[in-house]
């Protein structure tokens, strides 16, 4: 394995050396490649979506040197060779504030939303950032159709940060994140709780902008909390057009003996008005913060069922142990625990391998002199089989996403750091991990 992630870091070093910030990496490979995309300034990768021509959709941040941050958005051929790209953000009446996009989802009729939070300012009382969400629905060609501004709830939210949106059947999306306005629920009672940080919420859209549900907008305070300090909703999976999967994370207790206020994963289903159904089912560790970062909903070539993965850390640290959790269709634990694989991580993305059955986990691996990207393949049960490192150690390197292509090789979002600027990177290796055929 050593020799594997060595090869490919000596291959990155040569690579990014030739190349100045505007530059890809130069040679005629169609089979796997190193691009990366850019301006002046430095670009974050985010996300991205592999459309059914091979061509790529990429979501990314832009901060410029001068400015506010925006959204970067590049479609490329199913070599990395850019078509186009676009900047754009802005909020209503706050057009120089600041845009951090979380995710990118295709709708099924050519067209994609992008999720978004714009940081408006601080709260001059509390010293918090103000965080609202939009959606903006764009066009193949990236061009902007129209767009949502959640507008702090009708300004009864001080502030949130929305994790991910899920495309329905109906054409709309469900939105799940947190929300630092931590009244949103009944606070919890310990006899010595920590201070009350943050509350899980979710909310679902018709295709026209028009509330479908808001789990906060209850009678019962408690609707869909735990009672937690601290967590947020991270993804919500629809099964049927009355029932939906919630997944989470937060310190909300478990009711088992022992129990402390650190996070771990939650899951539970709901109604189709997001009332919740059945009890939360957790996964985790009792004495680590356990951090939910990806969802993936399995196909049924690999059995079916949800794959979460995330970081286990102490209760101080960001980097940890990367930990998954695997459920059935109907949200059961088949197995937990950590990944079998050494080193400090906080967890990126994961995605299936159909072509090899198994799965392949991204993270970000913390090194004494930066941080590097790191690819996981496992296998059914979530062992390692491979492991692969892109990027070099004393620059500041994280991974974003991963996907599988119908052949087999691996296609890897993430952002590197070349001399003075960092980049959008999009890497293509074989099924192992290789620049090779």
């Amino acid at each position: 394995m050593r020799l594997l992630r060595n090869s490919v870091v000596l291959f990155l070093l040569l690579s990014w050396s030739s190349c100045d910030t505007k530059g890809d990496f130069e040679g005629d490979f169609k089979n796997y490649f190193l691009k990366y995309f850019g301006e002046d300034g430095n670009q974050f990768a985010v996300d991205m979506h592999v459309n059914d021509d091979g061509t790529i959709m990429i979501l990314g941040r832009s901060e410029t040197p001068v400015g506010p941050k925006r959204i970067f958005l590049v479609k490329t051929d199913s070599e990395g060779n850019v078509l186009w790209t676009k900047k754009f953000g802005g909020y209503p009446g706050f057009p120089s504030d600041d845009e951090y996009p979380q995710d990118l989802e295709a709708i099924g009729d050519g067209n994609f939303y992008i999720l978004t939070n714009v940081l408006l300012g601080k709260d001059i009382s509390t010293n918090e950032d103000i965080f609202d969400f939009k959606v903006i629905r764009v066009s193949g060609d990236g061009d902007r159709i129209d767009s949502l501004v959640f507008g702090n709830n009708n300004s009864k939210w001080s502030t949130q940060f929305a994790h991910s949106l899920t495309v329905l059947s109906n054409g709309g999306f469900a939105i799940a994140g947190n929300s630092q306005d931590e009244t949103l629920y009944g606070e919890p009672t310990a006899s010595l709780p920590p201070p009350d940080i943050e509350d899980i919420f979710y909310l679902a859209y018709t295709t026209n902008y028009t509330v479908m549900w808001n789990s906060v907008e209850f009678n019962d305070p408690y609707a869909i909390s735990l009672g937690e300090y601290e967590g947020s909703g991270v993804r919500v999976f629809e099964k049927n057009l009355n029932e939906f999967y919630f997944f989470a994370y937060s310190d909300g207790l478990d009711g088992t003996p022992g129990d402390t206020y650190e996070p771990n994963f939650n899951t539970f289903y709901g109604s189709g008005n997001g009332l919740p159904l059945g009890p939360v089912r957790f996964a985790g560790r009792k004495t680590t913060y356990d951090v939910l970062a990806s969802v993936i909903e399995l196909p049924g070539p690999l059995g079916g069922g949800y794959l979460e993965i995330g970081t286990s850390s102490s209760l101080t640290g960001t980097f940890g142990e990367l930990y998954f959790s695997r459920r059935t269709n109907s949200l059961s634990p088949v197995n937990e625990g950590t990944v079998n694989i050494s080193g400090d991580f906080s967890a990126a993305a994961a995605a299936p391998s159909i072509t090899s059955d198994g799965f392949l986990i991204l993270a970000t691996e913390q090194l004494p002199g930066g941080t590097t990207i790191r690819l996981v393949k496992t296998d059914l049960a979530v062992r390692e089989i491979w492991s692969a490192n892109f990027g070099t150690f004393n620059k500041e390197n994280t991974g974003a996403q991963v996907t599988e292509l119908p052949d087999g090789r691996i296609l890897v979002l993430g952002t590197v750091e070349l001399e003075t600027q960092k980049k959008i990177a999009l890497i293509k290796v074989n099924q192992n991990g290789e620049f090779l055929n």
